[in-house]
């Protein structure tokens, strides 16, 4: 029998503001992400580290745009794939960002949000 190393982890991003706590990715190859109702409009990106501690870059694709999670539902809650991107991160910080795509501008919440991280290696 094969057996996969999995983990559960809840992260918030506190009432108006834009950032969550670092999750450390140094043990998983991806996942998903469960986002509530309650989110506030925006799309997911995401600020990697090599450190805990260390200063947070905004992860980037190939063409220089930040990686993110676009076109978010807040009808209900909703899974959404983790993108391949953070497949080589070690730290990561969940980012409410601008609802455009290649706009760096957070955008904060309206009230704490838990999202779920249900991460596989």
């Amino acid at each position: 029998m094969i057996s996969r190393y999995s983990e559960i982890q809840s992260v918030v991003i506190a009432d108006a503001a834009a950032l969550s706590r670092a999750v450390n990715f140094s043990r998983v190859a991806g996942g998903m992400v469960i986002v509530p109702t309650s989110w506030t409009a925006a799309n997911l990106g995401f600020y990697v580290c090599d450190t805990f501690g260390g200063t947070y870059v905004i992860l980037r694709d190939e063409s220089g745009n930040p990686v993110q999670i676009s076109n978010i539902l807040t009808t209900g809650a909703r899974a959404y794939a983790l993108p391949a991107e953070l497949y080589g991160a070690t730290f990561v910080e969940l980012w409410s960002k601008s609802s455009t795509a290649a706009t760096e501008t957070d955008t904060n919440q309206s009230g704490a949000i838990t999202l779920t991280l249900m991460l596989k290696a």
